[in-house]
């Protein structure tokens, strides 16, 4: 699997590009007239979007979606006569990368930066926020267990 295109949020007035798909348990829900299909490899999932936390509150203020031969849908394709959703059905974690990348996986949201900041939602509030950071030395170990590889 490529790497994926991920989507972004606004968090304390900073944009972060996040490893977490918060609209998926939502689309999990819902029948949609057309499912949606992947603009390109680094999309499967069919669409980009956009997230804000305002007042502790998660909300998808943008969302490009492609249906049919590429056909490109807004937001109102998911909820019609909406520009801007409260994502009150979102309880997890939103991983953001932080710092430099480490380690680069061709899949997914694989890659290893050297940090992530989680921000926990229950039912679209945001609960807790906490930032790991790698150490010097598990830094050191990915970098050699990578070198070790055989290709």
């Amino acid at each position: 699997m490529t790497a994926q295109a991920r989507d972004t949020i606004i968090y304390k007035k900073e944009e972060y590009y996040i490893s977490t798909e918060p609209l998926a348990s939502y689309l999990g829900k819902v029948e949609l007239p057309h499912k949606l299909v992947a603009p390109s490899t680094d999309c499967w999932r069919g669409y980009y979007s956009k997230w804000a936390i305002d007042n502790n509150k998660l909300f998808l203020i943008e969302w490009q979606g492609y249906i049919l031969d590429y056909q490109e849908v807004g937001i109102a394709y998911l909820f019609p006569d909406k520009e801007i959703v409260f994502a009150d059905w979102f309880s997890g974690s939103i991983r953001i990368a932080m710092g430099e990348i480490v380690s680069y996986v061709h899949g997914g949201y694989g890659s290893v930066y050297e940090g992530e900041m989680f921000l926990v939602f229950e039912n679209g509030v945001l609960v807790n926020e906490y930032t790991k950071w790698l150490t010097k030395e598990e830094i050191e170990k990915i970098l050699k267990d990578e070198s070790e590889l055989p290709f």
